[in-house]
């Protein structure tokens, strides 16, 4: 806390107002922050926007497997790294054929270069190692298990890549500003990885955890937290069946596409109410190449606006985990929601008919049908209410609203995620109850108070609307940018992949379960459930 007084003390003197979070930096970079929570721990999303802006404190529980990979068979003595999948930390373990043989390694940086950061997979040798001991280095896999809670920071996106496109601003222009001049043939990483140890340790915490082709961990003391289950010595290649390296970047990949939605195991927990977002500050992201504007960057920040961003989180670190509300769980909801929906809605080649259905078991989830004539109710009908405003607000508000259970306890973090939240759920509805007035004008009998969209109506009208709304939710789905949309799907729009589910599904759903159509779903769809026809009985 004392260097936290002393860098606000800095400011002040100064005569500067740092920067700090704001509603109306949350709500401009509603879809980024959104985007930011559902790729959190996932490869497919955080490899997709793999320039990050978050900063999410992480437990790793007591009792998880992890892995390192090297040259040596006792724990490293300082800063190393550790992979949360074998693959991973096998690719460091191995001995390139033919070598590195004639001596142990004299200095550590060297060792590390070759089994611990992520050099080539091609990389042979220790280059200019003097010898002391004459011998053939051995490769080690180290396989370790939590002893307690182990307390990480997460640097969401694709943190590990050593790139110049952004990936390392987290690092390089937030927490280790001065790192970004120490690039060298290893990335600058054994800096970084000092730098960071250095400023976290302070916080009590145990290492950072970031991603590359697969999640990481550099731990700073591995004496703590730890317990070193294994070290087994690796086969050199004339000992292997197969004693080339080609089929490596294979299996690491393998292991790495298993974690696209997720680590999975419970092997981590993310504190949303915790995290602090370059988004929730109002700074310039835009991109520094101008060949690249899609790719958005802390490093387009100004400088002493990314210190006031260090220095909010150093503030906010030293505090104890919070964890009240899952905010990743509330975004899973979401793109259940509306994710497919939306896909099939944007697709030329679903139907008319399949596009009303589609939009109407959306938005008519919320919309209060008018009284008719003739109906028991149990209070009158207020004609004067405008119910599509209504809908829109129970549409935008329903998946967020178990987290208001805890709202008495919510943090800033708290507070401002579910500001870009809800920004982004009201889009999504304001713009599908748009999409149906536009529909209702097209219909042959639309009335002011119409609330079904009459269904195999063919007329150029119709068409046209459809066409017109197809556009909308086109757009629409280029500003939510949700990274599923680019995942290849086993079926295509207007399909489910169908198994036998009572009381719907015939024999080959359950048999040779498949891509269905929408037109082929219907309640006549069960003969696996009742296979054999009711007879008469016969006394």
């Amino acid at each position: 806390m004392k260097l936290v007084v002393l860098l606000a003390s800095v400011v002040a003197a100064q005569g500067q107002t740092p920067i700090r979070p704001s509603y109306d930096s949350a709500k401009a970079n509603a879809n980024h922050i959104f985007n930011a929570i559902h790729s959190t721990g996932r490869q497919w999303g955080s490899s997709l926007n793999h320039n990050g802006f978050g900063f999410i404190p992480v437990v790793v529980p007591a009792g998880i497997s992890l892995y390192h990979g090297g040259y040596f068979e006792q724990p490293p003595e300082g800063p190393e790294w550790l992979a949360f999948e074998v693959e991973h930390a096998e690719n460091f373990a191995r001995v390139p054929k033919g070598g590195p043989r004639g001596c142990r390694p004299c200095r550590d940086e060297q060792l590390h270069s070759l089994s611990s950061e992520q050099k080539p997979l091609d990389q042979a040798g220790i280059d200019g190692c003097d010898c002391e001991v004459e011998g053939r280095v051995r490769g080690y896999l180290q396989t370790y298990q939590t002893t307690r809670n182990v307390q990480l920071l997460y640097l969401d996106g694709t943190s590990a890549g050593k790139s110049p496109v952004g990936t390392l601003d987290s690092q390089d222009e937030v927490l280790c500003q001065s790192n970004s001049s120490r690039w060298d043939d290893m990335g600058g990483e054994m800096y970084r990885a000092k730098a960071l140890c250095d400023l976290i340790t302070e916080w009590g915490w145990d290492g950072i955890m970031r991603m590359e082709i697969g999640f990481e961990v550099i731990y700073c003391n591995f004496s703590s937290g730890l317990n070193l289950d294994s070290s087994i010595r690796t086969l050199v290649p004339e000992d292997r069946l197969e004693d080339d390296f080609s089929l490596i970047p294979y299996l690491w990949s393998r292991a790495a596409t298993e974690r696209y939605d997720g680590l999975g195991g419970d092997r981590i927990q993310m504190d949303f109410s915790s995290m602090v977002s370059g988004f929730f500050f109002p700074i310039n992201i835009s991109n520094t190449d101008p060949d690249r504007p899609d790719l958005i960057r802390l490093g387009a920040a100004q400088r002493e606006h990314l210190l006031d961003i260090k220095n909010y989180i150093q503030t906010l670190f030293v505090e104890p985990r919070k964890f009240i509300v899952n905010w990743q769980a509330v975004v899973d909801m979401i793109i259940a929601r509306f994710g497919n929906r939306l896909a099939a809605m944007a697709s030329a080649s679903v139907s008319t008919d399949l596009f009303i259905g589609e939009l109407e078991g959306t938005v008519l989830t919320y919309l209060e049908a008018p009284s008719l004539p003739g109906d028991v109710t149990l209070a009158e009908d207020d004609d004067g209410r405008n119910r599509t405003a209504e809908a829109i607000d129970r549409c935008a508000s329903h998946y967020l609203k178990p987290a208001l259970l805890s709202q008495q306890d919510w943090t800033l973090s708290d507070s401002l995620i579910h500001t870009a939240l809800g920004t982004v759920t009201q889009h999504i509805c304001s713009d599908l109850y748009f999409m149906r007035s536009i529909l209702l004008q097209a219909s042959p009998d639309a009335a002011p108070d119409a609330y079904l969209i009459k269904r195999g109506v063919k007329s150029a009208d119709m068409e046209e609307a459809v066409n017109q709304t197809r556009t909308i939710v086109r757009d629409l789905m280029q500003d939510l940018a949700w990274t599923t949309w680019k995942k290849p799907q086993l079926c295509v729009e207007g399909q489910i992949l169908l198994t036998a589910m009572w009381p719907l599904g015939d024999s080959v759903d359950h048999f040779n379960p498949g891509c269905v159509p929408a037109q082929d779903i219907t309640g006549r769809r069960r003969n696996y459930w009742t296979p054999y026809e009711k007879r008469p009985r016969i006394d």
